[in-house]
């Protein structure tokens, strides 16, 4: 299976990026890769290149999404203690470190700064369980909240949107979400052509955990909105697709602004994201000349390359919904 080896951003200072990380992550360490300025934390390095103005694509806090909007949605960390880690950056720099509210409810117009913090605590629930949540409570005392996981939101000084979730261990980076069009059918492409592998599922039959090799059918409904959500309309979570390679997982849910959600003509297919505040991200095989072969003989062009990156090789291709891929070869 690939690793997941880099971001790469579009950034007018990447200096001042790396100094932004380095406070966020003070474990982490700025470095160069193939000539670029990044940042590392683990074995996931933030690439930069520089650019003349602000790249398209920046978080917008008062629209509550990027604008306009790619697939690429968040980059993630893992923090034991999200209590002394919202602490001790407010306490640095609210202005640079200041973390978006999280909705808990369609009636909630203030939010919190944790996810952990909201009536539900930890769950994550759709506006019917909610609402089925308060009847039961209504003459009844309130049940004990869960709050082991806890989720909040920054916006780096780029507009890449930052995401940190309670975690055993602390790491720079835990998991990455994206937004497809239709997530099942990208999982999909994403085992075919890349090699990732799907998530086993539960065989309602024997109760065993089964090998699950492709989503049949991929095109499914699109569930109910649930909270807790930077979006005060709440989140489109059903249906979420799950890839798994060598060091980690991506997930992706469905585009979130359809059906009026995100207001009158926003309604538009994902960007290119080629160009924005997050360029492309990037994955490593030991061989690309086989990856290449793969990628010809199941139709997937290459878009750019092969090209030096650094002392290897590396190409570029679009997934189904314009997230650019570059794939680096490792090992020679």
């Amino acid at each position: 299976m690939p690793r997941y080896h880099h971001i790469h951003i579009n950034a007018t200072n990447p200096e001042r990026s790396l100094d932004w990380y380095a406070t966020y992550w003070p474990a982490g360490r700025k470095t160069t890769v193939a000539g670029f300025p990044a940042f590392q934390g683990g074995d996931l390095y933030l690439m930069y290149s520089k650019v003349a103005q602000q790249a398209p694509g920046a978080f917008d806090r008062k629209l509550h999404r990027s604008v306009p909007q790619s697939a690429f949605w968040t980059f993630g960390s893992g923090v034991v203690d999200t209590v002394a880690f919202v602490d001790r950056l407010t306490k640095i720099d609210p202005k640079a470190f200041a973390f978006l509210p999280v909705y808990s409810g369609p009636d909630d117009k203030t939010g919190v700064i944790r996810s952990a913090l909201a009536p539900q605590g930890d769950q994550l629930l759709t506006v019917t369980q909610l609402k089925e949540r308060a009847a039961r409570e209504k003459d009844a005392p309130p049940a004990a909240r869960p709050g082991n996981q806890d989720f909040g939101y920054l916006v780096d000084p780029d507009g890449m949107l930052v995401e940190f979730n309670s975690a055993p261990t602390d790491h720079f980076w835990s998991h990455n979400h994206f937004w497809h069009e239709k997530p099942l059918c990208a999982a999909n492409w994403y085992a075919e052509h890349l090699g990732m592998q799907l998530p086993p599922r539960r065989d309602e039959k024997s109760g065993q955990m089964v090998a699950v090799s492709r989503w049949d059918p991929c095109d499914v409904p699109i569930g109910e909105v649930g909270y807790p959500s930077f979006m005060p309309q709440g989140q489109l979570r059903i249906p979420i697709f799950t890839v798994r390679f060598a060091n980690g997982t991506w997930a992706a849910y469905t585009r979130q602004c359809r059906s009026g959600r995100c207001g009158p003509g926003n309604d538009k297919p994902l960007v290119p994201t080629r160009g924005q505040v997050v360029d492309h991200v990037a994955l490593a095989y030991p061989d690309l000349d086989v990856v290449m072969k793969h990628l010809k003989a199941t139709g997937v062009p290459i878009v750019k390359g092969p090209y030096r990156f650094g002392n290897a090789r590396a190409i570029m291709i679009d997934d189904l919904d314009g997230l650019a891929l570059e794939l680096i070869e490792e090992g020679r």
